[in-house]
C-alpha cells in the first residue's frame, strides 16, 4: 500500500493474511460497501435459523408448519406423561418431552 489510502498494519506468511488500517475516503468508502454486506450477513443467518425448526424459529414458519408442531408436541407430551407406560409411581418421564422437542420435531415440521 502506498500510505496515502491505507496502512499495511499486520501480515502473516503462514496463514496468508494481513491487516490493512484504511484512511481519509478509503475508510468512508470502505464503511459504504460494508453496511450492505452486514445486511446479507444478517439475512444469512437468519435464513440459517429458518432452515430447520427449533423453538427459537418457531414463530420464522409458516402457520401450517407451526400448527404441526404443536399438535406433534401434544402428543410428545401424552406419551411423556402417560402413567401406565411408565413405573416412576409420578407417571411421567418429563425428559421424554424434552427429547422430543429437540430431536422429533425438527424431523417432523417441514415448510
Amino acid at each position: 500500500m502506498n500510505g496515502k489510502v491505507g496502512v499495511v498494519v499486520s501480515a502473516s506468511a503462514s496463514t496468508c493474511r494481513f491487516g490493512v488500517r484504511v484512511t481519509g475516503e478509503a475508510k468512508a468508502l470502505a464503511l459504504r460497501r460494508a453496511m450492505p454486506a452486514a445486511e446479507a450477513v444478517e439475512a444469512g443467518r437468519l435464513v440459517l435459523k429458518a432452515a430447520e425448526w427449533s423453538p427459537q424459529s418457531h414463530e420464522l414458519f409458516p402457520e401450517a408448519a407451526r400448527k404441526r408442531a404443536v399438535e406433534v408436541m401434544r402428543l410428545g407430551y401424552l406419551i411423556a406423561w402417560d402413567e401406565e407406560r411408565f413405573d416412576g409411581g409420578s407417571g411421567a418421564a418429563p425428559e421424554l418431552a424434552d427429547v422430543w422437542r429437540g430431536f422429533v420435531l425438527p424431523k417432523v415440521v417441514a415448510r
